[in-house]
């Protein structure tokens, strides 16, 4: 029963396939683009110092900014994956998804070289501010919410691999 079910779903998948509507085109985004590669730098607030590496990737045809995080702190390591993508009217969303099981959606907006996100999600909202400052480098400002509680603090990227691994 199983095997006859794989198969139909088979058929089914590959006939959707043969009347789905045709490829989107990659996102064009000078900014994104310019972000490709990995970076690593620092983040501190009254909570602590953390030593962090960032990725930065297009994933799934370039339909989608994929950007990794690990953030280390003592004896602690925080990992986080979003995936973002620019919608036709422009809009930028994402999700991400972090290695307390937890689930974020974010919008970002820019000015220039700078963006704001904003996360929803988790214990509690997140904005966190960046720059690009000249080729390679970020700078930043983040405020958490958590549990009643607002964090603020600041961080900063350099990028020390130019292109995400192929």
């Amino acid at each position: 029963m199983k095997k006859i079910m794989l198969c139909l779903f088979a058929v089914s998948a590959i006939s959707g396939f043969a009347q789905a509507p045709p490829a989107m085109t990659p996102i064009q985004d000078a900014f994104w683009e310019s972000l490709i590669g990995k970076w690593e730098g620092w983040s501190e607030s009254s909570m602590g110092k953390s030593a962090d590496e960032v990725e930065f990737e297009w994933e799934l045809q370039k339909q989608f900014l994929k950007t990794k995080v690990e953030a280390k702190s003592g004896e602690m390591t925080y990992k986080m994956v979003g995936y973002s993508t620019i919608d036709a009217t422009g809009k930028i969303t994402g999700h991400w998804f972090d290695s307390w099981r937890l689930v974020y959606a974010s919008t970002e907006t820019r000015n220039g070289n700078k963006v704001t996100m904003r996360i929803e999600g988790g214990p509690g909202p997140v904005e966190r501010t960046y720059e690009k400052v000249g080729e390679d480098k970020l700078v930043g400002t983040f405020k958490v919410t958590m549990n009643g509680q607002t964090f603020e603090g600041r961080s900063e990227l350099t990028r020390k691999v130019k292109a995400a691994k192929k």
